[in-house]
């Protein structure tokens, strides 16, 4: 019987790919076992085999009702209800104390993750962030202390520098355990799609929505970027559109809808190259080996550009409290506003030459 690990993933659509080539590895030689937010559950639905997955929504993700008080008790009668599986290994690539106390509660023999040191977590220069990590800190002292100096992880990682890809964190996780990392592409199975149109233009997948305005590039620049005679000379543009979602111009040459996940992964696998936002699909296209050409806003392209992608970013480092971590302090997005037209059109003619 293979021994059973959990994975800790309560973050975003995004968040969840970026696991997977860590999931695909410890699948070789253990039960994986995922406790996930109900929003990103699909996203393990789709590997084939599929690890058992627990979905729970975290009170902390929403707006608080009762304080860290609440999400401390949360997590431990989470923790305390995932205790019948017997986990011999639990681990969790966030820096973030509740994370810690839920997977000791698990009574995993092995727990391992990142504790809440300044390198580890990100943007703790920001006032708001320190206040979060400092709080942290006393949190994984005090369980310390409780218990006889018996600490919340049993394996301690630190990220190798300040702006490690949140990519290499899965990766230490799996050298530490000594499982395969497992990131040949595709990352999940490709759906049979339609060929593509016989032009022989490429097929450029455009996605411009995003969870937060402050990942959001205003819509009239969408509009001059997506109507501009090199684009269109260059591409066939495809937009997929979100349920309820509308098309950025009536005479764009073609659309899909994606009510679904599955019809969103069978969009961007018809598609040449993507281009978005710092979004979910986004890391969903690299993850499918697309070229990714990903406009950042509030985000940091060190920690969560797509993967192998990097270098496709477009972004303009202009304000001072860059990254926010999605708390903007200024009176308008800087971070959006000053990406033109020009910056974006620069990195797709580097698709197409």
């Amino acid at each position: 019987m293979k021994p059973r690990l959990l994975i800790v993933e309560l973050h975003h659509l995004g968040d969840a790919v970026l696991s997977l080539p860590f999931l695909r590895g410890a699948q070789e030689e253990h039960e994986v076992h995922i406790l996930c937010r109900p929003a990103t559950r699909a996203i393990y639905e789709l590997l084939s085999p599929a690890p058992t997955i627990h979905s729970w929504e975290p009170p902390w993700t929403g707006e608080p009702s009762g304080g860290i008080g609440a999400s401390l008790r949360a997590a431990r009668e989470k923790g305390r209800t995932l205790r019948e599986h017997k986990f011999a290994i639990a681990v969790s690539a966030w820096a973030d104390a509740r994370v810690e106390i839920l997977m000791a509660e698990t009574a995993a023999g092995q727990r391992l993750g990142f504790p809440m040191t300044r390198n580890n977590y990100y943007a703790s220069n920001l006032p708001w962030r320190r206040q979060r990590r400092l709080l942290g800190r006393l949190l994984e002292a005090g369980w310390a202390s409780l218990h006889l100096g018996r600490p919340l992880l049993t394996r301690s990682l630190h990220r190798t520098t300040p702006t490690q890809p949140h990519l290499q964190c899965w990766q230490q996780i799996a050298t530490s355990l000594g499982i395969s990392w497992e990131d040949s592409i595709p990352w999940v199975p490709l759906p049979h799609c339609s060929p593509s149109p016989s032009d022989g233009r490429p097929v450029l997948a455009v996605h411009r929505q995003a969870r937060l305005p402050s990942k959001q590039w205003p819509l009239p620049r969408w509009q001059e970027l997506l109507s501009h005679p090199e684009v269109k000379e260059r591409f066939h543009l495809l937009e997929i559109l979100p349920p309820e979602g509308e098309k950025i111009s009536p005479s764009r040459e073609s659309s899909v809808s994606t009510p679904d996940l599955g019809s969103l992964v069978t969009a961007i696998s018809s598609a040449d190259a993507m281009l978005c936002h710092d979004s979910f699909p986004a890391h969903l296209a690299a993850a499918l080996g697309k070229p990714v050409v990903a406009i950042f806003g509030s985000g940091e392209p060190d920690w969560f550009a797509p993967w192998k992608n990097r270098d496709r970013v477009v972004q303009k480092n202009v304000c001072p409290l860059h990254p926010c971590i999605d708390r903007c302090g200024m009176d308008r997005y800087l971070c959006l506003d000053h990406i033109k037209v020009a910056d974006v059109l620069q990195q797709l003619k580097r698709l197409v030459p």
